[in-house]
């Protein structure tokens, strides 16, 4: 905000008024005051021109309605959100879970390759002892 005023005029229901706002906040109001106007009329098709006060109001509740909405659908989306967040999280937990075992399991498979390739030289080398032995015999 630069703190600079100004006046504009806008129109609801078919009546101008005047209003101050911030200079740099000007477009804002007037894309607030179309939303506004749009529901004032709606409700004046749907129940007559019953008094701006009136129909203001109802115009107020209805936003106020529409705003309550809105948070209600934020909060259970942030929940969704953050469920989905931990969903992710346990299952990111449980990917490192398994790239562990998998490890693990590398880390097994090498030592069993060792251990029998220790045993087929173990039972190489005794082989050919006997048949060494059984040459000179």
């Amino acid at each position: 905000m630069d703190g600079v005023l100004s006046n504009i005029q806008i129109e609801v229901n078919g009546r101008s008024y005047g209003i101050g706002c911030d200079d740099d906040q000007e477009e804002h109001i007037r894309r607030l005051v179309r939303q506004f106007d749009n529901h004032v009329k709606n409700l004046a098709q749907n129940v007559g021109q019953i008094g701006d006060q009136k129909l203001f109001l109802m115009a107020a509740l209805l936003l106020a309605d529409e705003a309550h909405e809105l948070k209600q659908k934020l909060s259970s989306t942030e929940a969704e959100l953050a469920r989905l967040r931990d969903q992710r999280i346990d299952s990111s937990d449980a990917q490192k879970g398994m790239q562990d075992k998998i490890s693990e399991f590398e880390t097994q498979m090498q030592q069993l390759v060792e251990l029998a390739s220790q045993s087929f030289d173990s039972a190489s080398s005794r082989l050919t002892n006997i048949a060494d032995k059984l040459d000179n015999a």
